[in-house]
Order: C-alpha cells, then structure tokens, then sequence
C-alpha cells in the first residue's frame, strides 16, 4: 500500500520554453527596471518572465527573453552597464495548475535539489509555478517534477511546437 506521503500530486501539464536568457537587474543600478521595460519595449524585444522584488525602495528582479531576441536587445543591455547581470542559455519549466497548493511547490524544489539542478527563478500565480534553470537541464528537470507529480494521460505536448510572438 502506498501511503498518502509517497503519492505523486496530481498536475494537469508541464510546458517548457525554449531557451532563454535571463536578465536579473540590480536594485543600486543606475538603470531601474522601468527604464529597462520601456528601452526593450522600443526595440520589440517580448519578455517572457518577469519576477519583481521591491528593495530599498527600488525594483530588483529578473526577466527572460528568447534567445534568439538577443541581438535586438543587446544595445540596451550595454547601455545598462554594471545595473545587470546575464544568465545566458536558460529555460523556463511550467508547472499547471498549480492552485496555491505549497505542497507541490515544495515537492519539486526537493525533487530539484535532489537531482542538483539549479533554481535560478521562480515565479507563481494562482495557475502556474514556474522554474527557470540551465536549457541543458530542462528534460532533467521534467524528470524530477515526474518524480513527484503525476500528469494525466491526455496531457498536451510539453515542448513548444510553435512560437508565437507579438509584434
């Protein structure tokens, strides 16, 4: 018998990104997070994640734009200097639904510890968690949340099968 600790959490479906970087920028950064929304923006780089922390008064955080957006956003990532820092070669693994059930979130923040893959985002809505890590990581990463939640049988594809971009 299985006892209710070692059952998988039922989840409706896991998406993985393509790859991305992540832009973390910095709160004592002369290029505020604003300024850095509004210059991409301009240049009709899409950001895929934003997570936003208020320090000191000011926004810190990270944001993640495809890959290949790279070259687009690259003048105003030199403009901002010291005020960021890349993670090149990311991807982000959503997790859904995720229905503000802390159990899951920490099954697989465990389940990731175990498997030594790095957290370098999370973001959370009442719907979705989501994980980034190394793009070279993302079908370990599918491993380890398999590990503790179960999908069901007629779940959608987990890789994206086309991109959409605004324009």
């Amino acid at each position: 018998m299985v006892s209710p600790s070692d059952q998988k959490l039922a989840i409706s479906g896991i998406k993985l990104s393509g790859e991305l970087v992540q832009i973390n920028f910095l709160p004592e950064g002369e290029f505020t997070a604003p300024q850095l929304f509004h210059r991409l923006a301009e240049r009709r780089v899409n950001l895929v994640l934003v997570t936003l922390d208020a320090a000191g008064g000011r926004l810190a955080g990270a944001c993640c734009i495809a890959a290949d957006e790279l070259p687009r956003a690259q003048p105003v990532l030199d403009e901002a200097g010291g005020s960021l820092t890349l993670l090149p070669s990311v991807g982000a693994l959503t997790v859904f639904p995720h229905r503000a059930r802390y159990d899951l979130l920490e099954s697989i923040v465990s389940g990731f510890a175990r498997e030594n893959l790095k957290i370098h985002a999370i973001a959370s809505s009442l719907a979705t968690l989501t994980f980034i890590t190394g793009y070279d990581q993302l079908d370990e990463a599918v491993a380890a949340v398999a590990a503790v939640a179960e999908l069901p049988p007629n779940h959608a594809p987990i890789r994206p099968e086309f991109k959409v971009r605004q324009l």
